[in-house]
């Protein structure tokens, strides 16, 4: 599952890098890409993205533009060293790959590319840990159309054939393969300089091996297999407008910049966008997914994962979810009396409250546009006061179904500065688990004592209406005692 979320985190990064280049594309200006594809034309398109980018991009060559028939060719190719970035920082290549946009009229415009290989690679700065990444996306192809007025995509399509990443650092070494991408986008205005967005698509056929460097525990490379992963993305009242204010106003700074009219300026563009977004989603799903282990193959019908968000405001929400089904383990790794014990499904549903994003958000911008860099002790000291006044909330509710039993629980707890909650848990047909490890109380130390802890379990326990047993507990990390129906346990009850 770690290396699960840690293949989730790095698409999550990669795949807006992809799309990084329709989306610049789409914002020439109406002016533009209404008049046929001539000089004239390409320098008004130049003239937006300036406005919007600033015109470093367009001068170190990293984006150009040029009339070719009745369209116009937008070739993007960044790389550190284009960009000026230092030697010995880290390094980025993207690119180049070109974009062909076909004036609509009324502000809008079709756009197509077709590229052979989309590439990108990534090296760490020379000091601290050694780290780089690369990935090729080969015979790729999008489409959609734009309005530049807002600017937004209203319709996107893209397709590759197959892609391939690897990522190695002291830590571990990843390698993936997928057999195919595909992603659907689109966009609507919802106000002025407020867009919404929704991305959904698919990866098939991922293949991901993970080897973990530890000289002391080696162990053989993982690997991670599932038929199809299925992506979705959505967001309402973006502030795009604003954001795009933002990144032109960094992207045209220059060096001297950073002084304290400097300092205050940046801070107020970004503070503009808060609060960035009104709602937001993803969920991704594995689909036939299976891990490799020393002990055999654990395989699974089904993974998912979600979250959603009300953005960076000051009454904040943050949602989640996971949820499995279908998991079958390796054939010997569980006993025949145990079979019946393996759980087939599990969900966890997860909701934090009492954040006040806006104000963390507000302190972390500062903290990022300051002359001096804030340490990160230092910043965490300044986070901490945000988080304790928020008073912070974890709301859960769990199940866990089996062929022998099934095992419910909600409930909430305090997280700043100590646990302190309440938590209902009740499950049912636990005589049947603990028939058989009666029958298999004979082979092993490992079931008698299971058995023992089930009947300490079963003796805590009260009976629910409806015949399930049921566990009320307090519990409070501070005073050190949980309490379970009344009787309390821990070194704070003995006080």
């Amino acid at each position: 599952m770690i290396s699960t979320e840690r293949q989730k985190r790095k698409w999550g990064r990669l795949r807006p890098a992809m799309l990084a280049g329709v989306a610049l594309a789409g914002l020439a200006s109406t002016q533009a890409l209404a008049e046929p594809a001539t000089e004239q034309g390409a320098k008004a398109i130049r003239d937006g993205f300036a406005r919007i980018f600033g015109t470093k991009l367009l001068d170190k060559g990293i984006i150009t533009i040029k009339p070719d028939g009745e369209a116009y060719d937008v070739t993007y190719d960044f790389s550190s060293a284009k960009y000026g970035a230092p030697a010995d920082g880290p390094q980025l290549q993207f690119g180049p790959f070109t974009t062909r946009l076909t004036p609509q009229g009324t502000g809008k415009y079709a756009f197509e590319q077709t590229t052979p290989s989309l590439d990108f690679s990534y090296k760490s700065g020379k000091a601290g840990p050694q780290s780089e990444a690369t990935q090729r996306l080969k015979n790729c192809s999008m489409t959609g159309m734009f309005d530049v007025n807002v600017p937004n995509f209203l319709d996107q399509k893209m397709s590759c054939e197959s892609g391939v990443i690897a990522f190695r650092s002291p830590i571990e070494d990843i390698d993936a393969t997928i057999g195919k991408i595909a992603f659907v986008a689109a966009g609507k205005t919802q106000g002025e300089g407020v867009t919404g967005l929704n991305v959904t698509g698919d990866l098939l056929d991922l293949v991901e091996t993970v080897t973990v460097k530890d000289p002391a525990n080696p162990t053989p490379p993982m690997a991670i297999r599932a038929d199809r992963v299925h992506e979705s993305f959505a967001v309402d009242g973006f502030a795009s407008a604003k954001v795009t204010d933002a990144f032109a106003f960094y992207a045209g700074r220059k060096a001297g910049d950073a002084g304290k009219a400097g300092q205050d300026q940046a801070r107020a563009k970004l503070k503009a966008i808060l609060p960035l977004y009104q709602t937001m989603t993803a969920q991704i799903r594995y689909e036939n997914m299976s891990v490799g282990t020393p002990v055999g193959i654990i395989r699974m019908a089904a993974f998912d994962s979600n979250l959603a968000s009300n953005g960076l405001v000051k009454a904040g929400t943050v949602a989640g979810s996971l949820a499995m089904s279908g998991l079958s383990l390796p054939d010997g790794l569980v006993p025949d009396w145990a079979r019946g014990l393996v759980p087939e499904k599990a969900t966890v549903n997860l909701n934090l409250t009492g954040l006040d994003l806006e104000a963390i958000a507000s302190k972390a911008i500062e903290a990022g546009t300051d002359a001096k860099p804030v340490q990160p002790g230092a910043f965490k000291a300044m986070l901490m006061p945000l988080l304790l006044a928020g008073q912070p909330k974890l709301t859960f509710d769990q199940s866990l179904t089996a062929p022998s039993y099934d095992v419910k629980g909600q409930g909430e707890t305090s997280l700043l500065p100590s646990q302190q909650g309440k938590a209902t848990i009740s499950a049912s047909n636990l005589d049947d688990i603990a028939a058989a490890l009666g029958k298999a109380g004979a082979s092993g130390v490992g079931p008698q004592r299971a058995a023992m802890g089930l009947a300490f379990l079963k003796g805590l326990a009260k009976k629910g209406p409806d015949g399930r047993l049921i566990w009320d507990l307090d519990f409070d990390s501070l005073a050190r005692k949980v309490t379970v129906n009344g009787q309390s346990f821990g070194p704070g009850a003995q006080k």
